[in-house]
């Protein structure tokens, strides 16, 4: 009893919960701040240690010194007549309580945070977070977002690869059972935008982790920095430094290493079971082919210089011939080269050069969901453009197999919808349509072309509904433009501004007689087709795609190629009831391939071979 009533004379116990109450807030802001500028995790634990390690000089410290008016004196020479060892009590009995309500206060504000991973899901995120990201309203617990990891190279020049590194391991996440992720669009839609904070980016992407990290690439070594996070509580579940030499064997080894840790850490907390194997293909043993492809996949995500794309990947494949991804990634950039680029090569010859792209894709890897992809789309572009003559049913075998691959590929998904519009299945159209814009939310022409099928099915206020707001979230491009859309709802400034872009009428000066001709289908518009057809002959053969959703629903079916999907729509009926419309569906295949799986509900099979169409 002597002993404790002199460790309360001399503050020890006062001084003792002081320590321990400060040392912990400090943990506690250490641990928020410090992820935010990379540091590795040894300096946390460093700062944990060094916090246990002085707590008890401290207390020696308090036996030996008090705290007077006066400054620090030893305990021996301190005068207690004054009453000045009382106040020095009660002034630290203030500060212990002040600290412990403000530790008390931290659990009120912050109710949900702990070390234990809740399975409940995050509240759904509202419209008003964030008006250009799709909000979802249900959020699955084994579900995770890739950000695009940091570029720290010290010429910043290397976004290309660190964000390649993010898109692969996201790639191989996405293949885990089990396991919900949210697609590349999406989650690269936040790339420089960590003002928001971790728990309002999962709540705009809809999931329950998110992963981000940084890469340093510093001549022949590379570090890689990762954290998992659990937004709902904001707290890290794993993070780890990876520094390796810089070779493609090493790249590959961190990236199984994240992704492994990563389902290790989820399948723990969430009790997930039959993952199946986390494994990352390793598609080349090349370190500059590799280099050479990520800068490649960079530029043709974002649909920039598709011509410096091609010259890339012909780099990387004189250095390695066998790598698989490369050759899918070129055919897919084949058919995309004319459309976004300036090439001197025709249709034709980017059709070729396509599918041989393709086929040595396949040769190398037969399960490549990309070539497959690419294969099929090129001949489908070839199909509805009679520049070519391949079996629909094998295109679309092709797809549905990239598909069944890779279900995530909002590419072949929105590949896969043309071709069912294409040949009438209009429902099965609008049902990929919309399976693309769940799981790639902001792939801009899954959603133009999700509101495109409502339209063609006579769901216009539907078709409106997600125009408008595909437009709020920046998805609208001024290239495919629903004309009949605009008239029906009396959208006459953005029916004319859409007249006047540069792959549609630019220069045409009877704009507006255009727009009533669509509000009066019925009316006699001989002398503006006319002028119409005038101009259309002058227009360059590339262009004329672009003028086709506008111009053959008002009578001009001999000078176009119809858009695969729209001219199922009501303002196409005349073009479908014109022998231009029977010789397309003959000359495409399309005829061929409904003799062989059935006709759509829309049309209907006649004697002596022959059909007609609502």
């Amino acid at each position: 009893m002597r002993l404790l009533a002199e460790l309360k004379r001399r503050n020890v116990i006062r001084i003792a919960g002081l320590y321990v109450v400060g040392a912990w807030l400090i943990v506690q802001v250490a641990e928020t701040l410090l992820p935010l500028y990379d540091t590795p995790p040894w300096v946390l634990k460093s700062l944990v240690l060094l916090l246990a390690i002085g707590f008890v000089p401290t207390l020696v410290f308090s036996w030996i010194f008090e705290l007077t008016p006066d400054g620090i004196k030893r305990d021996s020479d301190v005068d207690r007549s004054q009453g000045s060892t009382d106040r020095t009590a009660r002034k630290l009995d203030v500060v212990v309580i002040i600290l412990l309500l403000a530790v008390i206060g931290m659990f009120f504000v912050q109710p949900g945070k702990s070390p234990v991973l809740s399975t409940e899901a995050p509240p759904a995120a509202t419209a008003t977070d964030s008006a250009d990201i799709p909000v979802i309203s249900e959020v699955n617990a084994a579900s995770i977002a890739v950000l695009p990891f940091a570029d720290l190279s010290q010429a910043g020049d290397q976004a290309y690869f660190s964000e390649g590194m993010a898109e692969e391991i996201l790639n191989v996440l996405a293949r885990v059972k089990g396991l919900q992720v949210a697609s590349r669009t999406s989650s690269f839609a936040f790339k420089d935008r960590q003002e928001l904070g971790i728990p309002a980016i999962a709540e705009q992407l809809a999931v329950r982790h998110v992963l981000e990290g940084s890469v340093r690439r510093s001549g022949d070594t590379v570090r890689v920095t990762a954290q998992l996070i659990d937004a709902t509580v904001d707290r890290h579940l794993w993070s780890d430094t990876f520094d390796r030499p810089l070779t493609a064997e090493n790249l590959f080894a961190i990236q199984d290493e994240i992704s492994k840790a990563i389902v290790a850490a989820l399948v723990e907390s969430l009790n997930i079971k039959d993952v199946g194997t986390v494994d990352h293909d390793k598609p080349t043993a090349n370190l500059s082919a590799y280099d050479l492809y990520l800068q490649a996949r960079a530029l043709f995500q974002g649909r920039r210089t598709l011509d410096v794309v091609d010259q890339l990947l012909d780099r990387a494949l004189e250095l390695d011939p066998k790598f698989a991804e490369a050759w899918a990634l070129r055919a897919a950039a084949q058919p995309l080269l004319s459309e976004y680029t300036d090439t001197d090569l025709s249709d034709e010859e980017l059709n070729q050069r396509g599918i041989e792209y393709a086929r040595q894709a396949l040769a190398l890897d037969p399960d490549s969901a990309l070539a497959l992809a690419a294969q099929a789309n090129i001949r489908s572009l070839a199909v509805r453009n009679l520049r070519g003559s391949y079996p629909l049913d094998q295109i679309m075998a092709d797809f549905e197999r990239s598909t069944a691959l890779d279900p995530q590929n909002g590419n072949a998904l929105n590949w896969l919808g043309l071709a069912f519009g294409m040949v009438g299945q209009n429902q099965r159209a609008l049902e990929t349509f919309q399976r693309c814009a769940e799981v790639d939310p902001l792939n801009a022409a899954c959603v133009e072309n999700e509101y495109e099928a409502l339209y063609v099915l006579g769901r216009n206020d539907e078709a409106y509904t997600h125009f408008l707001a595909a437009l709020d979230k920046g998805l609208v491009t001024d290239d495919y433009v629903n004309f009949g859309l605009l008239a029906e709802f009396k959208q006459e400034s953005a029916f004319l501004l859409a007249l006047n872009q540069s792959r549609i009428l630019p220069g045409w000066r009877r704009q507006r007689e255009i727009y009533e001709a669509y509000l009066n289908p019925a009316a006699d518009h001989q002398d503006l087709l006319r002028n119409l057809r005038n101009y259309l002959e002058q227009t360059d053969r590339n262009e004329k795609g672009y003028k086709s959703n506008l111009l053959i629903p008002l009578g001009i079916h001999d000078l176009l190629t119809p858009n695969a999907l729209v001219f199922w729509g009501e303002d196409h009926k005349r073009y479908r009831q014109s022998p231009e419309f029977k010789a397309y569906v003959r000359d495409s295949g399309i005829f061929a391939y409904w003799r062989s799986k059935g006709f759509p509900p829309q049309c209907r099979p006649l004697q002596q071979d022959d059909f007609e169409c609502d």
